[in-house]
């Protein structure tokens, strides 16, 4: 009877946690109206080329220490990974906090991922829905146009709600 009741609160908590953490990924559209600008895509190489130079074949998974977000976010960036490394992509795991300052970047947990050409094949949330799980992936819909180099330009998305924290940085 302990266990199940172990297992029910547990359950519980992480129904909970996951319910505090339900909003929009760009809920002041900031990142949608710096995504406009035509210039938005590269501005973002040359920014991150500054801090993390040979950005070719590189996916960056961008997360915040406490949010409560990256336990299922995890599973995703491992399975991104796993998938990457066959097309020999190189993983980078940063936190918010050591992004470039120019960046905008309303919540995370996010994922960006630069061709290879090292143009900026996607920029935005890994997930939407409840638990921002692997069956509601948004980076999916773009990750294998990305990994055959069929993909037309940069994709950044801020639409998604789901389980998403406030960035600090950006705040």
């Amino acid at each position: 009877m302990g266990l199940i009741g172990w297992v029910g609160l547990t359950i519980g908590g992480l129904v909970y946690s996951s319910m505090q953490s339900q909003r929009d990924f760009d809920p002041q559209q900031t990142f949608a109206f710096a995504a406009m600008a035509s210039e938005y895509p590269q501005a973002i190489v040359v920014s991150m080329s500054k801090q993390y130079p040979a950005l070719t074949k590189t996916v960056v998974h961008i997360q915040q220490e406490d949010c409560s977000c990256n336990f299922s976010n995890n599973i995703h960036a491992d399975r991104i990974d796993d998938k990457l490394d066959k097309f020999r992509y190189r993983s980078l795991h940063v936190s918010a906090s050591s992004l470039p300052a120019d960046i905008v970047l309303p919540s995370l947990p996010a994922i960006m991922i630069f061709d290879e050409q090292g143009g900026l094949g996607y920029f935005g949330p890994y997930s939407s829905g409840y638990f921002c799980s692997t069956n509601s992936a948004i980076v999916d819909r773009f990750l294998d146009n990305i990994l055959l180099n069929t993909h037309l330009g940069s994709s950044v998305v801020s639409e998604g709600y789901g389980c998403y924290c406030p960035n600090k940085i950006a705040e």
